[in-house]
């Protein structure tokens, strides 16, 4: 059981910020971050942290959620947030949940959570792709990875732009497609011709001396087609 139809729709995924805190330089600059990228038109942001106690993380994702509210009232641009692999939190806070294979059951994820948060699931083969859409649930599949990167090395061989294509055509419109993995602002064009709704980055924009001029250069690929 998917969420709310109406939720992923309303939702803008062209560009997804995933934060990394050492990337930032440290959790106190990662919800300025966080609001450049919106205010540049990031769309979605996950808030990852796998080495932050419960605690910490919780401060870090309610400063970015704050962070984004920010924008929101300055713009009117919002951003759905979701948590990275920290079910309790997500639950608590009401966010929406992004859980990789081996980071629990995702019906369990969707009981807890209800139809009213939409659940990422982390997506490396068409095999995987297949047991999730025998009984969809999660909302949004993260392509992952497109090529390796050293933000996260424990992941599947790459998928590559034409595996990234094979299935997003599996797919079908069954649920939301978003790539990750080594994107940037010179192979980002390559990757949205594969027809993901959006492409996800981490250190394009968290390592960027200028996250808003970083999101509004990913933005711009998406407008010109």
């Amino acid at each position: 059981m998917q969420a709310q139809k109406k939720i992923a729709k309303s939702v803008d995924w062209r560009l997804y910020l995933v934060t990394d805190t050492e990337l930032a330089g440290g959790p106190d600059r990662v919800p300025r971050i966080v609001e450049q990228a919106v205010l540049g038109g990031a769309g979605v942001v996950q808030v990852r942290d796998k080495h932050m106690t419960e605690l910490e993380f919780l401060k870090l994702t309610q400063a970015c959620v704050d962070a984004t509210r920010r924008v929101f009232d300055a713009t009117g641009h919002q951003a759905a947030i979701f948590v990275n692999d920290r079910l309790d939190i997500a639950a608590d806070l009401g966010l929406h949940f992004h859980m990789g294979q081996s980071d629990g059951d995702i019906k369990e994820a969707r009981q807890r959570l209800g139809r009213d948060s939409m659940i990422g699931l982390s997506i490396s083969n068409s095999e995987q792709l297949r047991l999730e859409m025998r009984e969809p649930t999660a909302d949004v599949l993260g392509l992952s990875p497109i090529w390796s990167t050293p933000t996260k090395t424990d992941t599947d061989p790459p998928l590559e732009l034409q595996g990234a294509e094979q299935i997003v055509r599996e797919t079908a419109g069954r649920a939301k497609t978003v790539a990750i993995g080594g994107i940037n602002a010179v192979n980002a064009p390559w990757v949205i011709d594969t027809g993901v709704d959006g492409i996800c980055v981490v250190s394009a924009i968290m390592s960027s001396p200028d996250p808003l001029a970083s999101a509004e250069q990913l933005m711009s690929y998406w407008r010109v087609r």
